[in-house]
């Protein structure tokens, strides 16, 4: 997987506050306020360990306890991270909306699109389709578009992000990934008679991906449609044009 934002998740060296008389470690929130370091070093220790739903309380009450601190804005980017770690997509895209808002022009905002996209890479990856792995390309293509557009926001608008190389690979993965379902879905109509949706979508596809293996898929998919709609001199057309390139190669 692609290179995420290392937190560190080493315990900061401050002094543990708030032991219960009877020897245990665990603070009593409700009648102490702990420091926001030790808040967010709590955080950090439980992520390391796994636990994350007590991290992300442990964040949760920095933020609305020390909303002006800088440790909040950290623990805003940190949500994030856990969210990720703990597979929650939703969530993902739910704190990283809330960063977006909340901070637009702050120097770590390219994270917050670039962990929004990965989130709608992983969304909709089910437990059905974790067992049973699907084709990608025969699912809900929305989630793809939707990282698409974070991908390519990181690359032009944060040329100088560590994440633009990555993204731009990313890119590239989904865009095939996005044809593909299109090419599906050309099949899908062509199998069903509907001829016309299927030649609608090949030649959506032949202008999108031109010079690429899919065109000439594309190009075969519009072939046989013209033909099954017996019109005989687009599909001649169509099927001159894919010889020229097979002897071109």
């Amino acid at each position: 997987m692609s290179k995420l934002v290392r937190f560190s998740w080493v315990p900061l060296v401050i002094a543990l506050a708030g032991c219960a008389s009877n020897g245990d470690e665990r603070p009593d929130y409700a009648q102490e306020r702990l420091p926001a370091a030790e808040l967010y070093e709590q955080a950090q220790r439980a992520a390391s360990r796994g636990e994350y739903t007590t991290a992300l309380e442990r964040l949760e009450t920095l933020q609305s306890q020390y909303p002006f601190e800088d440790y909040a804005i950290q623990a805003q980017l940190d949500t994030i991270y856990v969210n990720f770690r703990a597979e929650e997509p939703d969530a993902v895209i739910a704190s990283a909306d809330r960063f977006i808002r909340l901070n637009p022009t702050h120097p770590r905002v390219d994270y917050a699109y670039y962990m929004r996209a990965w989130a709608n890479v992983l969304r909709g990856a089910d437990l059905l389709s974790r067992v049973f792995p699907t084709d990608r390309s025969l699912r809900d293509p929305e989630p793809l578009r939707q990282a698409y557009a974070d991908f390519r926001r990181v690359v032009t608008e944060y040329p100088d992000s560590e994440y633009a190389e990555d993204a731009k690979l990313r890119m590239k993965r989904l865009r095939e990934q996005l044809g593909q379902h299109e090419l599906a879905v050309a099949r899908y109509y062509l199998d069903r008679g509907a001829y016309v949706a299927a030649a609608n979508r090949a030649k959506t596809l032949i202008l999108d991906y031109q010079d690429t293996a899919l065109e000439d898929e594309a190009m075969e998919i519009l072939a046989e449609a013209y033909d099954r709609l017996e019109l005989g001199d687009l599909r001649d057309e169509v099927r001159e044009v894919l010889q020229r390139g097979e002897a071109s190669r």
